[in-house]
């Protein structure tokens, strides 16, 4: 898991980041939020696997459901919610805190195109003691600096 603090900073890409207690509930997070003062649309990244092998984030709303019909056919293979232990042993990351960016690993980011009509993203860092907020108008100098490929989701497609 790359630094993503430090290659921002080094990328001169705007961020704020909040250490606070360990987040795992989205319950748990709106106080976290009110307690730190930050501000931005909160987020979530499920860490999926394709029955072709490949690994693929998929970045919401922590309060939407994923439509993993849809999400199948826009990457073209059948997409399942990768174990917790399996995810922990790939990325160093813990369930409920899965970053959206910053693997060593290929993966393929599934970005839901409504999030790209808020102003900031409100993200876990890979750690659930960690907070990022990264502004939506960097999002494509984040994506070009990491080298990630990506994809947009819309709820639209094939209704």
């Amino acid at each position: 898991m790359l630094d993503l603090a430090e290659m921002f900073t080094e990328e001169d890409i705007y961020f704020e980041l909040y250490r606070h207690r360990a987040i795992y509930t989205n319950e748990d997070a709106l106080v976290v939020k009110a307690e730190q003062g930050f501000q931005g649309t909160e987020t979530k990244s499920l860490f999926l696997k394709g029955k072709n092998g490949r690994n693929y984030i998929f970045l919401t709303f922590t309060t939407k459901r994923a439509n993993f019909k849809q999400l199948s056919q826009l990457v073209g293979t059948r997409l399942s919610v990768v174990s917790a232990e399996e995810m922990e042993q790939q990325t160093v990351q813990k369930s409920g805190a899965v970053s959206p960016f910053g693997y060593d690993i290929d993966v393929l980011l599934i970005i839901d195109e409504e999030l790209l009509d808020h102003e900031k993203l409100v993200f876990a860092p890979g750690r659930p003691d960690r907070t990022m907020v990264v502004l939506v108008k960097d999002l494509k100098k984040i994506l070009s600096t990491l080298n990630m490929e990506t994809l947009l989701f819309s709820d639209e497609v094939n209704k």
